[in-house]
């Protein structure tokens, strides 16, 4: 009278409790992604150009600073960020790009300082003395 206490009789060994569909496919099976060659390009750009971006900042801080040309900061400073990424950033198309694309932006922004180098002044506000602080007197 004992039969087999198996709960779910007549089904397969490999079925399970749960909604139907949840099966995943191999992801060796998977198709990849389309490559969308214009896309890259863009985001490569954009990336490149922040990154010059804030390099600019940087040799404007050093201008400011030290007195070092702008043009040498920011070619000294974007040459070690396009070394660095050539060096350590990925071997896929994507990082491929964005190092032409950095060094795109290091040639064409130092060649520019250059030429407008003599055009670049930074000047001190007009503030030649504090102004003197009188304790005890209203103003008038």
């Amino acid at each position: 009278m004992a039969g087999k206490r198996f709960t779910v009789r007549s089904r397969d060994i490999r079925w399970r409790e749960g909604r139907y569909g949840k099966r995943r496919r191999s992801p060796l099976l998977s198709r990849p992604p389309r490559p969308r060659p214009v896309l890259d390009v863009v985001i490569a750009l954009v990336a490149s150009l922040i990154a010059g971006g804030l390099v600019l900042c940087m040799a404007f801080l050093l201008l400011g600073s030290y007195g070092l040309p702008l043009h040498l900061g920011y070619g000294v400073i974007l040459a070690g960020v396009t070394l660095c990424s050539l060096l350590m950033g990925p071997r896929d198309r994507g990082g491929v790009m964005i190092t032409a694309g950095l060094a795109l932006v290091w040639i064409l922004g130092t060649a520019s300082l250059y030429v407008v180098r003599d055009a670049i002044h930074l000047r001190p506000h007009e503030h030649r003395k504090p102004a003197a602080v009188v304790f005890g007197r209203e103003p008038s």
